[in-house]
């Protein structure tokens, strides 16, 4: 059956895209909520020593329902010898508490939110371990009156060798090149994804499609660029056995980066081939290009 796609849906989605773009640029880094109401920003995880910031306010418990809120975070129980890398997770939900709580709207300056219940929702699970690397993904929402709630997605990885948390730029010898090389992978995965599913003709006008694909383009041109920001969330992918090396690593790009909001998060697995020869030598021993 031929797949009809009305104009003006491929108008809006042209336009989204284009939206995105601008909304891109305020996605930081790997981990933590965003709670702003219109942009998403991903800040990156905290060292281990930083203590959370300093607040008077008690807050509120990881399963937490009031008349005006609701809290659900879901933390995965570590080993002691990963406590660093559970403090990190600790910070972070604790920080997104306090700023979701701050953030929500005042019923007695805005009585039209006083019968209206926010949500803070975040999911920290165990995505890969392997003997050198243990990695996890943070995914959730929160919601404080925004058009539609903003979507969290960050990641922890954390050294077992080393004994502490490690950003993307820590593998390499050469991060700089190393991120070429992964954006270039990234791109163009994400490129051939996005054109499979492009409208087709008689999917909507001629100009309609034109400026769908160009959109597209330019924000999965700008979200892929190799800048640390861009490439801040990762995990190390599990080998075929608990005792085997990594193939290689899951690069996330949350929701605005790299395609509008309605096409939620992406992901490229990257082989390990591809940035094997950036890798530290302390780190060589740890992927597998097999």
């Amino acid at each position: 059956m031929k797949r009809s796609t009305p104009t003006c849906l491929i108008a809006a989605l042209a336009a989204l895209a284009l939206t995105g773009c601008g909304q891109q640029s305020g996605t930081t880094s790997t981990s933590g909520p965003a709670v702003s109401a219109s942009t998403p920003v991903i800040p990156a995880p905290p060292p281990a020593s930083a203590p959370a910031p300093a607040s008077t306010a008690p807050l509120p418990g990881d399963h937490a329902v009031t008349r005006h809120y609701k809290i659900k975070i879901d933390l995965p129980k570590l080993p002691a010898s990963e406590k660093p890398l559970a403090d990190a997770m600790r910070t972070t939900a604790d920080n997104a508490k306090r700023e979701f709580v701050q953030a929500l709207p005042d019923p007695k300056t805005l009585p039209e939110f006083a019968n209206r219940q926010f949500d803070l929702t975040l999911d920290f699970k165990v995505a890969a371990q392997t003997p050198a690397f243990v990695s996890v993904r943070e995914s959730g929402i929160s919601d404080t009156g925004g058009a539609h709630p903003i979507p969290v997605q960050a990641a922890f990885v954390f050294d077992r060798k080393a004994g502490k948390l490690i950003a993307l730029d820590d593998l390499f010898v050469q991060p700089d090149a190393a991120r070429k090389a992964l954006a270039n992978f990234a791109h163009d995965a994400l490129l051939k994804k996005f054109m499979a599913n492009a409208p087709k003709p008689g999917d909507g006008s001629p100009e309609a499609i034109r400026e769908w694909k160009a959109n597209t383009v330019q924000m999965l041109n700008d979200g892929t660029k190799p800048t640390t920001v861009n490439y801040s969330v990762f995990v190390v992918r599990a080998g075929a056995t608990p005792d085997a090396a990594s193939p290689g690593l899951t690069l996330v790009f949350p929701p605005y980066q790299v395609a509008p909001y309605v096409y939620g998060t992406q992901t490229v697995d990257v082989p390990a081939s591809v940035f094997a020869q950036f890798l530290k030598p302390a780190y060589q021993g740890d992927f597998t290009s097999q």
